[in-house]
C-alpha cells in the first residue's frame, strides 16, 4: 500500500525570471524526498495576495507518495537528494 501526505509550502520569490521559479520550484521538490523512490508531485500552485516590491508570495502543494515495502535508499543529506547517490554508495 503507498502512504501518502500532502504539505503546503510557501515560497517567497525575489527577482527573477519563469526559469529561475521553475528551478527553485523542483529544489523543493527534490527537497521534500526522505527516500530514493519517493515521488513527489505539485498539486497547486497560487500566488498569495502578499506582495512587496520585487518579491512575489507562492502556496505550493505538494503530494509526497511512498511504497514503505520499498523505499530505496535513505538520503542523508541534501546534496543527494539534488544530485543522486555516488557510485561507491551503490547497494
Amino acid at each position: 500500500m503507498i502512504e501518502s501526505y500532502e504539505i503546503d509550502v510557501v515560497l517567497n520569490f525575489y527577482r527573477g525570471g519563469e526559469e529561475d521559479l521553475e528551478q527553485t520550484i523542483e529544489e523543493m521538490v527534490a527537497y521534500q524526498k526522505t527516500y530514493e523512490h519517493d515521488q513527489v508531485t505539485v498539486l497547486q500552485m497560487k500566488e498569495s495576495g502578499s506582495t512587496l516590491e520585487q518579491r512575489k508570495q507562492y502556496i505550493i502543494t505538494l503530494r509526497v507518495e511512498r511504497d514503505p515495502e520499498n523505499p530505496g535508499r535513505r538520503y542523508e543529506s541534501e546534496e543527494e537528494k539534488l544530485f543522486g547517490f555516488n557510485e561507491d554508495q551503490a547497494e
